[in-house]
């Protein structure tokens, strides 16, 4: 009896510690199991995240790409709008003599033809007259540009799904003024500016600004499209819906491997529970490590897509701030040129002389503003000589009293009773005289007092422009000569180009409101001898 008592203490006694071992297995078995559950569950949401991250980067990868065409189509309507033949074409093709006005036609043919050519998104081309009356009218034909009869366009083009209108002020030097009316293809615009966009892609002619309908098995982003200077506003939202599955293949395999692994786990002996369970964390490791590269790799494409979409936008408004600025002294050309016809056909050839240095001088100006730009890459190529800043304050002042647009604005001039004279580029600083009495008019449009005064102090020779107007905003002062910066709707490049004609002159500019009302704009240049050896 007692030995069998023993016998069965010692039987506990050695399996005691099998039976805690087979629980601390089952135990250790449903731990790792549940780990693994709740590593492929973390792994799934995290996925889900990065797919969406990588959908939002697309989406806005191709919404940008779309902006950066807009802006650039937007810069090529404005070049064709002001380039010589379509500028004077109302007053052209109504001309009384039949052969000038056949050659004008055929060049204003031409001209549309070959622009359309060159952008196969452009739809429909149509010159107006200022009643609306259509004179040229070029469209495609199976996706070919040809010549439409004019009468097929008596009313202006309305509003289309698919199509994106526009019209653009033809300027020319005649009485005759005209509307340039054109019409983009969206759908083609939509592959040339994002080729690679796919069927999941959708672009919307309207700003969706609610929450978009998300359905169980698919992600769903969004991004705005919009378009600057165009005459109907562009407000699109471009749409991603991707499917959920596609995305989260490579967790859906992991599942599926898990679910294998699992009944292994529950068939097998422990040791190759623990084997299994270490080789799934290795594949699990590697398959996300893997993942990552993947989408490290797409991120990496991505942001230089966005950069490369970046430097095209600037590009575009590069273009229309140069045109901007070669347009005002065109303009002052335009007046010089009708006051000189008057002198000629009166016999005043003094006066006609005297006109005609003017017309040359803004011819000067628009080489000296392309001759700037050129500047930019080379900034060693800008030449300097003696330059007496009363002079070219005179020809500025005299040039903004010739404009009809700014007659309203009384412009004084006080010079100084001495030479103030500079090392510098006269035509880059005309150019920044122009700009800052151009700015000081245009606040005021129904007229004002802008003072100009220059003086020479302490080895500086210094020149201020302060207007009547409303005054600069004190969150807009610190900003206003930045690139592309503007509070008007225009490129915001005349203050940025001012800067940097007088950073490139070794001297400073500064802005500052007046107690009595408006604006002061304040050049600090280097006297003489002195400024070419801080040069």
């Amino acid at each position: 009896m007692i030995d069998g008592w023993r016998k069965l203490k010692l039987f506990r006694w050695v399996a005691s510690p099998g039976i805690k071992a087979m629980g601390i297995l089952l135990a250790a078995l449903l731990v790792i199991n549940a780990l693994a559950i709740w590593g492929i569950l973390s792994s799934r949401s995290n996925a889900e995240s990065i797919a969406v991250r990588d959908l939002r980067l697309q989406t806005e990868a191709h919404a940008r790409s779309l902006e950066a065409v807009l802006s650039s189509r937007r810069g090529d309507f404005i070049f064709l709008s002001q380039t010589p033949p379509l500028a004077n074409a109302a007053a052209s093709l109504k001309s009384q003599d039949p052969i000038p006005q056949r050659w004008m036609r055929l060049d204003i043919e031409g001209s549309l033809l070959l622009f359309m050519a060159a952008h196969p998104e452009v739809e429909r081309l149509v010159i107006r007259d200022e009643g609306m009356r259509p004179l040229v009218a070029a469209g495609r034909r199976e996706g070919a540009p040809v010549l439409y009869p004019s009468r097929d366009f008596q009313r202006p083009a309305l509003p289309g799904e698919g199509y994106l209108l526009g019209s653009w002020p033809l300027r020319g030097t005649g009485k005759e003024s005209g509307i340039l009316e054109t019409a983009l293809h969206i759908p083609t615009l939509v592959r040339i500016a994002a080729p690679g966009m796919g069927p999941r892609f959708s672009l919307h002619e309207q700003d969706i600004s609610g929450p978009l309908p998300v359905g169980e098995d698919s992600f769903v982003v969004s991004s705005a499209v919009t378009g600057e200077g165009w005459p109907n506003p562009v407000q699109w939202t471009l749409v991603c819906r991707e499917r959920k599955g596609r995305l989260l293949e490579s967790v859906t395999a992991l599942a599926g491997r898990y679910r294998t692994t699992v009944i292994l786990n529950l068939t097998v002996m422990s040791l190759a529970l623990v084997l299994g369970f270490v080789g799934f964390q290795q594949v699990r490791r590697s398959m996300v490590l893997e993942a990552e590269n993947r989408q490290q790799a797409k991120l990496r494409e991505l942001e230089r897509q966005l950069m490369h979409n970046e430097r095209l936008a600037s590009v575009g408004r590069l273009a229309a701030g140069m045109a901007h600025e070669i347009n005002n002294p065109l303009e002052g050309m335009s007046n010089y040129l009708a006051l000189l016809e008057d002198d000629v056909r009166s016999g005043r050839t003094e006066d006609a002389l005297d006109l005609v240095g003017r017309v040359r001088e803004g011819l000067d100006r628009a080489s000296g503003i392309t001759r700037q730009v050129l500047g930019f890459s080379d900034a060693g190529s800008v030449s300097f000589s003696p330059v007496d800043l009363n002079e070219v304050l005179r020809e500025t002042v005299r040039f903004i009293r010739s404009r009809p647009a700014f007659r309203r604005a009384e412009v004084v001039l006080r010079t100084a009773d001495v030479e103030v004279g500079v090392l510098g580029n006269r035509v880059t600083l005309g150019q920044l005289f122009l700009n800052l009495l151009m700015n000081a008019c245009e606040v005021q449009p129904g007229g004002g007092r802008v003072e100009v005064t220059s003086d020479n102090e302490a080895e500086r020779a210094v020149v201020v422009v302060a207007d009547s107007g409303p005054g600069i905003s004190p969150d807009v002062l610190s900003r206003i000569f930045e690139p592309f910066f503007s509070t008007r709707g225009s490129a915001g490049l005349g203050l940025y180009i001012c800067h940097t004609i007088v950073s490139e002159h070794g001297g400073t500019i500064h802005a500052r409101n007046r107690p009595e009302g408006g604006a002061v704009f304040r050049v600090e240049l280097p006297l003489g001898s002195t400024a070419l050896r801080e040069i």
